[in-house]
């Protein structure tokens, strides 16, 4: 399966392999329960059977000369090997939840989209508030549950109310604000951003380059 991705992309490349539920590949390793059975190597179930064939194979397929581009997805990053993921990816990208002016644009866009219509007195501004922690994905699945046909045929009739809205976007997956923060500290390990950070504050606050004890006993000798 590998092998078969990997010559159709080079042969019509310019290509993107697009990994999914990437943590299912390079998952993380957890402490075993009591128990609990070990996983069978060649299980052909678990998607951890491609991790060494997709590595084998990117090593010796995918250099400087050829236009693939392998991507992978997840929203459950803490699921995953952070030390595999910095093997075998190049970069790492973080998309945050929309903030509150962003997720205000989100819904009015995705009704209008939908062709659906809201009063000038509709409160916005309160269903901004209430879908904090929610993706954009969210918001527009939620639009599309409630802009059916027949809701938008007795638009005029009845217009949309905020409490429409509530119920289908509680049907949704909402992340916890320790979570959030949990996730924004991954990707900080992940990029690189954590050390970037902390050697531009310490280069700010006049440190030497984060020097040893040792070496500033040389450069005091030197001074001399």
């Amino acid at each position: 399966m590998v092998a078969m991705v990997m010559i159709v992309a080079k042969e019509f490349e310019p290509s993107v392999i697009y990994i999914d539920e990437c943590e299912k590949v390079w998952p993380a390793k957890k402490k075993k329960k009591k128990g609990q059975k070990k996983p069978k190597k060649n299980d052909m179930s678990q998607p951890t059977r491609i991790k060494k064939t997709l590595t084998k194979w990117k090593a010796k397929w995918i250099n400087e000369e050829t236009r693939i581009t392998i991507i992978g997805c997840t929203s459950e990053p803490t699921d995953g090997n952070k030390k595999e993921f910095n093997k075998f990816f190049d970069k790492s990208i973080y998309f945050p939840f929309p903030d509150y002016t962003t997720r205000r644009l989100m819904w009015k866009h995705f009704v209008h989209e939908h062709s659906g219509k809201l009063k000038s007195d509709f409160p916005l501004s309160t269903l901004a508030h209430i879908s904090a922690g929610y993706s954009a994905g969210s918001i527009k699945k939620t639009v599309e549950n409630v802009l059916t046909e027949f809701r938008k045929s007795k638009m005029e009739q009845r217009p949309l109310s905020l409490a429409e809205f509530i119920g289908p976007l509680s049907l949704c997956i909402n992340t916890m604000d320790d979570q959030y923060e949990d996730w924004k500290g991954l990707t900080d390990d992940l990029s690189g951003d954590a050390k970037r950070r902390k050697a531009l504050a310490a280069a700010l606050a006049g440190d030497d380059g984060g020097a040893g004890p040792k070496d500033k006993k040389k450069k005091g000798k030197k001074g001399k």
